[in-house]
């Protein structure tokens, strides 16, 4: 069967549309709400089920930051961490209100920075439950920066959650924490470009009700060297020792086939400007060096080896004695 339209065919088609016989299917056009975005740089981005680790150690911080919390307000505390949630650093800037408690931290040995991020209104939930008040209190949150003492007890909190943030590493891959500034304008914060992707986690504070929230934020790509353990992949000890080996063997041989400069050093005296002006065709220098002695070759300006320089074959050669000790 000849599915291809013929030219009379085609141009009936045309002169209908143009009459408006022909039904060009308009309730298509305009039920386009259902339709959704698709966005190239996050499709078939899982982290949920690419690092399911993540979430277990989300789980750990959210546990020992309610335990530091509640020890330091002496009053019980309740911390839930939302599901993983990836966004471009972009978008993650723009729903921020201004003044947010945005706070950056290192990941070492992990690459880039970190953002903690307090909600202002537990900022303000969290001063009053410091000085003995229920937390729950209403405070006028935008117009106005955060004062000396709200700074204070935040820097505090903020301290408490990256020594929490640790430990909940540990068992998974031990890091290290360091706390970097503080800032209250997210748009003068950027640690990467705005199309980067985030990995974000929200942790809800509740002490009798909801006081607000704490925002964990790492770059998608700070995660790629330790992602085979953030997968809980298996590897036991005799399989991780023999990938160590087969990639110190590849590196050793390829170090092997590097050149390498090896300089000799005959010896050396010192001229006059005179002296050295007035030299000429079969001048003769006579180097302070005694030919008894053993020369130094050097590789690469370091030295290596002792020995003596003759000939062989009617070429110049230098034969190794001994190999010089490194200093300890």
């Amino acid at each position: 069967m000849n599915k291809l339209l013929s030219q009379d065919e085609v141009d009936s088609l045309l002169k209908g549309l143009d009459t408006g016989e022909v039904d060009i299917g308009e309730d298509f056009a305009e039920s386009r709400d259902d339709l959704q975005a698709f966005d190239w740089a996050t499709a078939g981005l899982n982290v949920r089920g690419n690092m399911p680790l993540l979430e277990v150690i989300n789980s750990r911080f959210s546990q020992r930051l309610r335990g530091s919390l509640s020890s330091t307000l002496r009053k019980m505390v309740d911390i839930t961490p939302d599901p993983l949630e990836t966004i471009k650093y972009g978008d993650f800037q723009r729903s921020l209100p201004v003044p947010t408690s945005m706070h950056i931290f290192k990941i070492e040995p992990l690459r880039g920075l970190g953002i903690m991020v307090v909600e202002s209104r537990l900022v303000f939930g969290l001063v009053e439950a410091f000085f003995g008040g229920s937390g729950s209190g209403s405070t006028k949150i935008e117009g106005r920066e955060f004062t000396s003492i709200e700074n204070k007890i935040i820097q505090k909190v903020v301290q408490m959650g990256l020594l929490n943030l640790m430990e909940a590493w540990e068992d998974v891959h031990p890091i290290k924490t360091e706390f970097v500034r503080s800032e209250s304008n997210p748009l003068v914060v950027n640690i990467v470009p705005s199309e980067e992707l985030l990995i974000s986690t929200k942790f809800e504070i509740e002490m009798n009700k909801p006081l607000g929230t704490i925002i964990v934020c790492v770059p998608y790509s700070s995660y790629q060297p330790v992602r085979h353990k953030l997968s809980g992949g298996y590897q036991d000890e005799e399989e991780i020792s023999h990938f160590d080996q087969a990639w110190h063997n590849t590196m050793k041989n390829q170090l092997k086939t590097t050149p390498v400069g090896v300089r000799v050093n005959l010896g050396h005296t010192f001229l006059s400007v005179r002296d050295f002006l007035n030299l000429q065709g079969g001048d003769i220098i006579v180097l302070e060096n005694d030919f008894n002695k053993p020369l130094i070759a050097n590789a690469e300006g370091i030295p290596l080896f002792e020995g003596y320089a003759g000939r062989y074959k009617n070429k110049k050669v230098f034969k190794v004695e001994q190999p010089i000790a490194a200093e300890q």
